[in-house]
């Protein structure tokens, strides 16, 4: 059996019925490690106070896009729309700080989406740590408006953890690569202080 699914992003739940049960166990098992690891804090959702830590979608700004530029590497992403400038092998998207998730956050991951009806590239691989995710060729996807690639068992992205997305690149242009599933934040004031947009660190 393999560890993912590849589907579009719409019909996860008809392709994949225990994406429901995947999701809750990731969320689970990553609310239990922040509480560990965070106490005395505790579990405080979308609307977290002072004491709690909050829960959000995964926020752009942990990131950085194709680094093919001085200020690509240094800048963190506003929004998932990229530019693929260089067809080929590379990391397309990593932890914004120099390639690490920033202290302050987790991140449950479930897969990734491709927002875009064309999509410029047929393979991916991750890299969490020194953790290795094996090449996923995602060829089939062409087939689908939006697809994904869903993860029978979701990823956990730690703080201070190197991320790296590689892909293979098949041509230039604008793509919207997208990752599924939830963050954690241990200080709420970052995430609901801060201008939307805005690069968090």
């Amino acid at each position: 059996m393999r560890n993912y699914v590849i589907c579009p992003y719409d019909k996860v739940k008809d392709y994949f019925p225990e994406y429901q049960r995947m999701m809750s166990s990731l969320h689970s098992g990553l609310v239990a490690k922040a509480q560990a690891d965070w106490a005395p804090k505790t579990f405080g959702g979308m609307a977290p106070n002072s004491a709690q830590f909050g829960e959000t979608t995964i926020i752009p700004g942990l990131f950085r896009n194709d680094a093919q530029t001085a200020a690509a590497t240094t800048t963190a992403m506003a929004t998932w729309n990229q530019w693929l400038g260089t067809t080929g092998n590379r990391v397309i998207m990593s932890g914004a700080n120099t390639g690490q998730i920033y202290e302050d956050y987790k991140i449950g991951l479930a897969g990734i989406a491709f927002l875009d009806k064309s999509i410029n590239i047929s393979e991916v691989k991750f890299q969490i740590s020194d953790r290795k995710i094996g090449r996923i060729n995602i060829e089939e996807a062409f087939a689908y408006e939006n697809p994904a690639v869903i993860f029978e068992d979701g990823l956990i992205l730690d703080e201070e953890t190197g991320f790296d997305l590689y892909a293979y690149v098949l041509s230039t242009g604008y793509q919207k690569i997208m990752p599924i599933g939830f963050q954690l934040n241990r200080v709420p004031n970052k995430l609901m202080t801060t201008n939307t947009g805005a690069a968090l660190t």
